[in-house]
């Protein structure tokens, strides 16, 4: 196995609502960020890979747009995944462990304030059985969680120490989290129900922005 390591790393500040600047503004700023920390250009890189969701461009091929933060000028290597970045690092790493490229920038985007999110995503559902009952994602999430605690793989306490954790790391990130700070388990368990099991903290807040990295 190839040895891949993640060699820049940039992101615009994660906020609710970045107002009127556009994907395009918002994947140009992070893609010019790993550039300018690598002294790399499109030259340089191999392979292009991209995460993000059409649905919340509100058209198909929605992505396409955003590929002019990368430059039309020498032809490129892309791809695009209808998900999230997390998924597009994992093609960009297989590309790399077959040999196909030896270095690749991804990126990840989205303007998730556009919409009613927890509605929208629903369209991502089976179009014949499960998406006309418009289950929002919240209550998607609560029957999966549901499953995992009547199956006695998880309890209450395990899911509010992840809100635990990640509010902590979140406070050595002020770009990137809306959400951060220290609490203890009692005070996480003592918070009301959103849509049962989940409270709201088991929830993620609405969010605009971009990261990218650079893998070689």
């Amino acid at each position: 196995m190839r040895e891949v390591a993640i060699v820049a790393y940039a992101q615009t500040p994660l906020v609710r609502d970045c107002g009127s600047r556009n994907d395009v503004e918002l994947v140009m700023e992070v893609v010019n960020a790993v550039k300018h920390q690598t002294g790399f250009t499109n030259k340089d890189i191999d392979f292009f890979c991209s995460g993000s969701c059409d649905y919340l461009g509100g058209s198909a091929f929605a992505f396409v747009g955003a590929l002019d933060a990368l430059g039309a000028v020498p032809p490129i290597s892309e791809s695009h995944v209808e998900m999230d970045a997390a998924w597009a690092l994992y093609e960009a790493w297989l590309k790399i462990q077959m040999g196909h490229t030896n270095t690749a920038l991804v990126y990840g985007f989205g303007k998730c304030s556009q919409a009613d999110l927890p509605d929208v995503l629903a369209l991502q559902m089976d179009p014949y059985y499960t998406q006309p009952l418009w289950p929002d994602s919240i209550s998607l999430a609560a029957l999966q969680a549901r499953a995992l605690l009547d199956a006695g793989k998880i309890t209450e306490k395990d899911m509010a120490r992840v809100v635990q954790n990640s509010r902590r790391h979140a406070m050595s990130n002020p770009r990137g989290a809306q959400l951060k700070g220290e609490f203890s388990i009692e005070q996480l368990l003592a918070e009301p129900k959103l849509v049962s099991p989940l409270r709201k903290h088991d929830c993620p807040p609405i969010t605009d922005g971009a990261s990218a990295v650079i893998l070689a």
